[in-house]
């Protein structure tokens, strides 16, 4: 077997509070951040000690499913990843680029009535950019559209992949027994990677679990025409959908 050597992909620059973020910062009034940065950029203690000159209270956790403080994945995106840090700030900040981790913040925060957006933080480029509620609102909606048709529907089909971490037999299991009990019929699926083009192969499936990285379950479903919800949202959907349908109250 060979040597496995992991050594940490950081960034060699110095992530620092710019004028640019110091003018939104400023402009919008903001007392206190919740921080977050994905690993290539968590050495963040000159950008902490420059908010705090600048009288920001800087609130820090350690996200459910991370090793470290301030790291966040892609797969925190539950309403308990976070602890309440998330809900005392005034503003989320995330340094990193792209979108794959800031929206696993405001997906964990779907069930909330008033969400906390999410300022982006680029150090290499110096971009700032802002996302807000209205990204939150379409996953709302796509999610109660879903749990809805899940509902209704008659014939399951059940996701399992094999891989490392993500992989739940044995839940998937017990969710059929579940389904059966319900005078629904379950199938159990299993593969490597979940290659969504495949699904177009089982037509009488009337909707679909994932049981695999919860992401694959709000980024990858685009592309299917049946409904598809995640493993938590299946155990019980009508407590999933009354959920979300009391945070637009």
């Amino acid at each position: 077997m060979p040597n496995l050597l992991l050594i940490d992909a950081k960034w060699e620059g110095e992530v620092n509070l710019t004028e640019r973020l110091k003018s939104h910062l400023k402009k919008n009034k903001i007392k206190s951040l919740a921080i977050f940065a994905s690993t290539q950029f968590n050495k963040l203690d000159k950008l902490i000690k420059d908010l705090e000159k600048n009288k920001i209270k800087v609130l820090r956790t350690k996200a459910k499913r991370a090793n470290k403080e301030l790291q966040i994945l892609g797969c925190d995106c539950y309403p308990d990843s976070f602890n309440p840090i998330v809900n005392k700030a005034d503003l989320i900040l995330y340094i990193g680029d792209g979108l794959f981790h800031p929206k696993a913040i405001l997906l964990s925060q779907k069930n909330n009535k008033n969400p906390k957006p999410v300022l982006l933080f680029d150090p290499i480029g110096d971009k700032v950019e802002l996302i807000d509620q209205k990204l939150i609102e379409k996953e709302k909606q796509r999610a109660k559209r879903n749990l809805k048709r899940y509902l209704a529907a008659e014939t399951i089909g059940i996701l399992v992949t094999i891989k490392p971490g993500q992989q739940y037999l044995a839940a998937a299991k017990k969710l059929k027994e579940k389904i059966d009990k319900e005078n629904k019929k379950a199938y159990i699926f299993i593969d490597d990677t979940i290659n969504f083009f495949h699904l177009e192969n089982y037509p009488f499936i009337d909707a679909w679990i994932n049981t695999a990285c919860p992401r694959i379950g709000t980024d990858d479903i685009l592309g299917i025409e049946q409904p598809l919800i995640n493993l938590r949202e299946a155990i019980n959907p009508i407590k999933a959908l009354e959920e979300l349908e009391n945070a637009n109250l």
